[in-house]
Formats: structure tokens, sequence, C-alpha cells
């Protein structure tokens, strides 16, 4: 039983190059890559808003993207109970809040509505995560899918595409590729893990698109609490 448990623990992380080490944190440098992800959030929820409107949806998305920092660094660290759960659970927040700040910009919603869309969605891909066994990816990906669609239809709209969000995150695909296992370039035991890479390009494009709201934002009047967005 116990040979079980510790294959379960190594387990995770086993995807992304990194030697799997004995201790708190198993995959070190992957572990404190994560940290990118609290940096950044701290970061947005900190940064001067408009109006509460704005505030309000600064501080949920930053908490989107401080927890993708707290899932990977639990995935890629201590490996508790749980922690694969978290990480996966974690991924798709922030890309499902870009999603409901899109579809609020095109549809003219309400704060209210718009963190009422966003907590159904988070809570469907949460459910769907610790119920379906190997959904994680299936989930990410659908959100990721609908990120694209619904930044591409607000650059219909007349916004600016977010060019620079998206070459940040093709450098990140590509170091996500590269620190896979089995990777030419996989080194399991050197300090330059390509997972690594990804936690930090992907933590700087949440950052850039959230630059990208911002800017967004000032192009029209703040939208009340809970009245419709005037455009």
């Amino acid at each position: 039983m116990a040979a079980q448990g510790q294959a379960a623990v190594v387990a995770l992380g086993a995807g992304d190059c990194e030697a799997w080490r004995s201790g708190l944190w198993h995959q070190p440098v992957n572990t404190l890559s994560s940290l990118a992800f609290v940096v950044a959030g701290v970061w947005v929820a900190t940064r001067p808003a408009a109006d509460r409107a704005d505030r309000v949806s600064g501080v949920v998305y930053a908490g989107a993207v401080v927890g993708n920092g707290i899932g990977s660094l639990l995935y890629h660290g201590p490996g508790w109970p749980g922690s694969a759960f978290v990480h996966d659970a974690a991924i798709p927040a922030a890309v499902l809040f870009i999603v409901a700040d899109d579809a609020a910009l095109l549809r003219g919603w309400s704060l209210r509505r718009k963190l009422a869309a966003y907590a159904t969605a988070l809570g469907v891909a949460g459910l769907a995560v610790a119920v379906v066994p190997g959904v994680s990816g299936a989930v990410t990906t659908a959100s990721a899918v609908a990120a694209a669609v619904a930044e591409g239809a607000v650059v219909r709209r007349g916004h600016k595409a977010p060019t620079h969000v998206l070459l940040t995150l093709a450098l990140a695909g590509v170091a996500g590729l590269a620190g896979r296992t089995g990777s030419p370039l996989c080194h399991p035991y050197t300090p330059l893990q390509g997972h690594a890479a990804w936690h930090v390009l992907t933590a700087v494009a949440l950052l850039q698109w959230d630059q990208v709201r911002r800017a967004r934002r000032r192009l029209r009047r703040p939208a009340r609490w809970g009245g419709p967005a005037s455009r």
C-alpha cells in the first residue's frame, strides 16, 4: 500500500521533465517558478482602479491568477492529497474570467451579471474536474477555445488585438513542449526547465491581458454595479 501511495505521488509532474526528488519540494525549479503567478496576481490586485467595478474585477481576476500559482506550487511541491485537483481546477480559472469579461464587454452586462456568469462557469468546470476522471485537459482546452472566440469577437467589435499577449503565449507553448518528459530538450536535473519557463511566460501573458482589459475599459464609460454597462 505504501508503495502504491508513493507511485501515486511520483506520478504528479511526471510529464514535466524535472526529476522528482525527496523532500517537501519534489520538483524545486517547477515549484519556485509557480510563484510567478502569485507575483502577477498581487501586481494585478494592487494596480490603481478607475472605479469600484474596475477594482472588483481586478481583485477577482487576481485571485484566479494567484490560484494558478497555489495549485501549481502544491502540484510540483509537496504533492499532498488533493494537489492534483487544486492544480487542475485552478488552470481554467483565469481563462474563464477572460471569457466572462469579454462577454460583459460585448453584451453590456453589469458587474454583478458578469461575476455571476463567471462563478457559474467556474463552478461547472470545477465540478467536472472533481467527478470526471481525466477530464481536466478537455476542460482547459474548452476554456482556452472559448477565450479565443471571445477575444476574436471583441477585436471584431473594434478593439485592438492583444498581439503581445498572443506572442507571449506562443513562446510559453514552445517552452511547455520543450519541457515535456521525452522531449529532446528535456534534461531532468538542470535548473533550466521548460515547464518552469512555461509558468513564467504564462504568468506574464495573464498580466499583459489585464493591461488590455484596463485599456479597453478606459474606452467606455464605467459599468454600474447592478445596472447595464454603458458603451
